[in-house]
């Protein structure tokens, strides 16, 4: 299992880290910053376009995809189908989510 990416490492949860966007903008001047955290479902709809979603957005992913051979990739991907069939019955893919909203007024 590979250990997650360092902070400020470039990728999809780079500035997950709770306090931090909040902090840079209290940094940059502006005032009543608050965060907050939205649940919702990312929608895919089809097991490619969660395919492609993985293998060409999510770093961690991009990355351990890279160091395999066509092989180990389409065994990789051949597996991932499976588990969401497994998953999503009716194929219609979608996880739940949560995102941060850092919001900030500029001082006058």
């Amino acid at each position: 299992m590979r250990s997650p990416p360092l902070p400020g490492v470039p990728g999809l949860f780079r500035c997950a880290k709770s306090g931090l966007i909040a902090e840079l903008f209290t940094q940059a001047g502006l005032k009543n910053v608050t965060e907050s955290e939205v649940s919702g479902k990312l929608k895919t709809g089809e097991i490619e376009v969660y395919w492609n979603f993985m293998t060409e957005v999510v770093a961690p992913v991009v990355a351990a995809l890279s160091n395999a051979d066509n092989t180990m990739k389409a065994k990789i991907k051949s597996e991932v189908f499976e588990s969401i069939d497994q998953k999503f019955l009716d194929g219609d893919v979608a996880f739940d989510t949560n995102s941060l909203v850092i919001y900030g007024e500029k001082k006058e």
